[in-house]
């Protein structure tokens, strides 16, 4: 499952997905295997949040992250 939905990769025997994730100052975007399924949730500051992004499943592995920067749309 995930975000409490099921999903199955194309490779049915493969317990491996890809997941690019976007992170801006209002939500996170979540776009799993090329976007085969995807999800976006609203994203609320915690002040005083030293921890950073806490990601958490059954035996979850990453075994590659690339972190990019984005420029705005809105140019601030």
């Amino acid at each position: 499952q995930i975000n409490g939905l099921f999903y199955s990769p194309e490779e049915r025997t493969s317990m491996e997905i890809s997941a690019d994730i976007i992170i801006d100052k209002t939500s996170v975007e979540v776009f799993v295997d090329n976007g085969a399924f995807s999800y976006a949730i609203e994203r609320k500051a915690v002040e005083g949040n030293r921890d950073g992004f806490n990601f958490f499943g059954r035996n979850l592995e990453v075994k590659e992250l690339k972190v990019c920067s984005m420029k705005s749309i809105w140019g601030d």
